[in-house]
This record gives structure tokens, C-alpha cells and sequence, in this order.
């Protein structure tokens, strides 16, 4: 199941770009200034084995143990796209309410990352072309990426901190839910995260961030699907600097496949 998601995700990455969103970039006369969102460069680590493979992908192994398919796509563009994925989800968590589990990723997004809140962090990225979100969905956790060669490396550096320097923001999570309140109240929006009322009060902030972070802790269980107008040399450093060196246990979870819905949760 898994090799036939990298195939399929690795097709699709060779086709399509996804598109960085217009509003982080800057006016043509203002000078952009080069962010660094990792305070403390880690120790880099190394690409171990590199093998050509099927598609016009080379596929690397990390000292670490995550693997890498990448392909080196038009080079009349200089669009650069990265996927990470993994098995698992929510379907390994059968104990937990499921209005915890429906919230994961507004709470994951509302607060922040590393030293920034979400605010801080939207205003550090103004003018840089760079677009990362990561999603927990019911049978695995993924990372979408996409960028240009110009802000290549802060696209590693916001993955880097999804895998070490996940943050809580209470004030931030209360803000959120309130919103989703009075959405809820006023009819608006309440199918997109399929929340009531009751929902909202029974969700547990500490836990819900607590299953994020497990999402996340182990990087070896993800693949990493890289395409885009950059050559190896330009790939290498960024794979040793942010993605080898990110934590691994060497375990590979399988996701719950008889789970088909919330509906197992309690309530």
C-alpha cells in the first residue's frame, strides 16, 4: 500500500506544481530580507546510498534512515515541490474523543512554529515565495511543500521545524475555538470540520497537541518525494543540513485500516 502511495504521489509531482500562494509575495521594488527560521543549525548528516530508479527518480538513503525519490524536473522553471508522507493518522487512536482528532490540524496551524506564533511567522515570510503545510489525515501524516530555488532552503528549514519545534499557543487555540463558536452559531462554515457546539467544549488542547507531536517525532517513518529545476549539487546540502539530521527510531507504523471514520472514537 505504501510503495503504491510513493508512486503515485511521486507521478503526480513530476506533473504538477502546487502553486505558492500569492500573498506571501512581496511588491517588485521592495527588498526581501533572507530569513533563518532555525536558530541552532544541527549537526548535518550524510546521504549513504544513491540509486537510479524507474521515472527518472534517483532514490537516496539518509544516515538517518529517511528516504528520498528525487527528480529534477523543467528547466524552464524554477519551481521546486517536496512531499513527505507517512503511515498512520488518526486510525491509531481509537481511545481518543473524536473531537479531539477532528481538531488536529486547525490546532497545528494556529500555533505556530519554533519561536514564532502563527502571526510572527505569516510577517517573518512576507516576500518569500514558500508554501509548507502539514496535515494529519485518517490513515497517514504529510508534509506539502513547494517553492523556488530563492527560498529553497527556508522550504528545509519549515520542514526541519514540523519534525523538532512544534509549539503550543493556548491564547491562540481559545481565540480559534471562539471563531468556530460563533461560526457554528451563525450557520457558517460548521460542515468543513464537521464541529457542533459540544464538540468545541469537549475538546482537550494538551492532548490533541500531544498527538501531533507524536505524528511528527519520528522522521525515519517518512519518505520524502522531491522534484523541481535544481540539480544534485544544489539538493545535497539542504537534504544533509535539515533532512538528515532530523530524529529517527528506525520503527515503521502501519495504519489501522479497519478504521473508516471517527465513529470508533469515544464520545
Amino acid at each position: 500500500m505504501k510503495k503504491m502511495i510513493l508512486f503515485s504521489m511521486a507521478m503526480l509531482l513530476t506533473t504538477s506544481f502546487n502553486t505558492v500562494s500569492a500573498e506571501n509575495e512581496a511588491p517588485a521594488a521592495e527588498a526581501v530580507k533572507k530569513v533563518s527560521l532555525v536558530q541552532r543549525l544541527p549537526n548535518p548528516g550524510s546521504v549513504t546510498k544513491n540509486i537510479s530508479g524507474t521515472q527518472g527518480f534517483t532514490r537516496y538513503t539518509l544516515s538517518n534512515g529517511i528516504t528520498v525519490l528525487f527528480h529534477q524536473g523543467d528547466s524552464s522553471t524554477n519551481e521546486v515541490a517536496m512531499y513527505a508522507l507517512s503511515n498512520g493518522g488518526t486510525s491509531l487512536y481509537p481511545e481518543v474523543m473524536a473531537a479531539n482528532l477532528k481538531v488536529l490540524n486547525e490546532c497545528l496551524a494556529v500555533s505556530g512554529l519554533g519561536n514564532y506564533s502563527e502571526t510572527e511567522l505569516r510577517n517573518a515570510l512576507k516576500g518569500h515565495k514558500v508554501n509548507v503545510i502539514p496535515y494529519i489525515g485518517l490513515y497517514g501524516e504529510f508534509i506539502s511543500s513547494s517553492t523556488t530555488l530563492k527560498d529553497l532552503e527556508t522550504m528545509f528549514q519549515l520542514n526541519h521545524l514540523y519534525f523538532t519545534s512544534l509549539r503550543t499557543d493556548l491564547d491562540a487555540f481559545k481565540s480559534w475555538r471562539e471563531r468556530m463558536r460563533t461560526e457554528i452559531v451563525g450557520h457558517k462554515n460548521n460542515s468543513a470540520f464537521e464541529l457542533t457546539s459540544a464538540d468545541l467544549d469537549a475538546i482537550n488542547y494538551d492532548l490533541v497537541m500531544q498527538v501531533v507531536a507524536q505524528r511528527f517525532s519520528n522522521a525515519g517513518d517518512f519518505t520524502f518525494v522531491i522534484t523541481g529545476n535544481l540539480s544534485e549539487a544544489q539538493l545535497m546540502p539542504m537534504l544533509e543540513q535539515y533532512i538528515a539530521s532530523l530524529p529517527t527510531n528506525g520503527k515503521h507504523e502501519h495504519a489501522n485500516y479497519r478504521t473508516d471514520d471517527y465513529s470508533f472514537s469515544h464520545r
